[in-house]
């Protein structure tokens, strides 16, 4: 993952609410699997290896976050439990059709927690971050981000 889209992605977590979080996670999840079918394809084991590893461990926080009072909760862990282990067996083998079916798995569940995150209208988890503004500061190739209450405390001062 490049660092710009870390980049992203931290300013998209800095202003998300609960069901963002979720998409987002999602989201890094199957950027990773895309990697390791890339790199799988171009035969680079040593790429396979590390963003298939990256992915299970985004599964497994998907897994520590499920709350088990609920029925969709089990089905789910399992689900999650199938996805490491077709990971684990392409991140041995560098076989990619473990890897495109789950793709297509995370990719339906994203599409289901995106409408969930639709009907969400709380507000952001992190609270005391900077304000980000889009698009009030140009450059010639791109629109930048500009900080606001750069200087204000967010925190507790020692």
């Amino acid at each position: 993952m490049t660092s710009e889209k870390k980049n992203e992605y931290t300013l998209r977590i800095s202003q998300a609410n609960r069901a963002g979080l979720i998409v987002i996670l999602y989201e890094i999840t199957i950027d990773y699997v895309e990697e390791a079918i890339a790199a799988a394809s171009a035969g680079e084991i040593g790429s396979v290896s590390f963003s298939t590893a990256n992915a299970m461990r985004c599964i497994e926080e998907m897994q520590n976050n499920l709350h088990f009072e609920y029925d969709l909760a089990k089905s789910l862990n399992r689900l999650y439990t199938y996805m490491k282990n077709t990971l684990r067996a392409a991140y041995i083998s560098g076989e990619t059709e473990g890897l495109k079916d789950v793709l297509s798995k995370l990719k339906r569940l994203k599409d289901s927690y995106d409408k969930i995150a639709d009907t969400d209208k709380s507000g952001p988890v992190m609270v005391h971050t900077q304000s980000v503004l889009t698009g009030m500061t140009y450059s010639k190739d791109r629109v930048l981000d500009s900080l606001t209450n750069e200087t204000a405390s967010r925190g507790f001062r020692v």
